[in-house]
């Protein structure tokens, strides 16, 4: 049985994406995004700073994020410094979007979390699968085929990707 740890991600999981486009969240990841107060899991998804891939958080990490927005404002406001709080926000949460996890723990992304950074014309999340890879308070959400093809990505996450791949394409012969 898996360690229950809210707002807490580690480990690398992978999901088949269904004929509908919805991401399936692994159970390992879906049991740690807390509950809302309606008893929903609720996950904020948006595009990583720097990879090719998405970021996936609770609304305990969303709210924590918030906070430090509000305290960096009033630090610099206590120095007299100029802080872009608008800028900070839309730094953060600029393409970041609430999903509300059915039964299932799936999610449908939206047409702007589904953007392709390497063939536009080819959606990402369209068929095939996802790795999940935990980084701590959120984790990575990666289209298998950018993953492999992604050369700052991990090379051993690029070779399970490439191996996935391989095989699922061995089985649609």
């Amino acid at each position: 049985m898996a360690v229950i740890t809210p707002g807490s991600y580690s480990g690398t999981e992978f999901a088949a994406i269904d004929g509908k486009g919805r991401i399936a969240v692994p159970s390992e990841f879906r049991n740690n995004v807390p509950l809302n107060a309606d008893g929903q899991r609720v996950l904020w998804v948006g595009f990583h700073e720097k990879l090719p891939c998405l970021v996936a958080y609770g609304q305990d990490q969303f709210d924590r994020l918030n906070d430090e927005i509000a305290r960096d404002r009033d630090i610099a406001r206590d120095r007299d410094r100029d802080y872009d709080e608008d800028a900070e926000y839309k730094k953060r949460f600029d393409f970041t979007k609430n999903y509300t996890l059915d039964e299932s723990g799936r999610f449908l992304p939206t047409f702007s979390h589904r953007d392709n950074p390497y063939d536009p014309d080819v959606l990402a999340f369209d068929g095939s699968a996802c790795a999940f890879v935990g980084a701590g308070r959120r984790f990575e959400i990666w289209w298998l085929p950018l993953l492999a093809a992604c050369e700052e990505a991990d090379p051993r996450l690029r070779r399970v990707a490439t191996a996935w791949e391989a095989s699922k394409a061995r089985g649609r012969k």
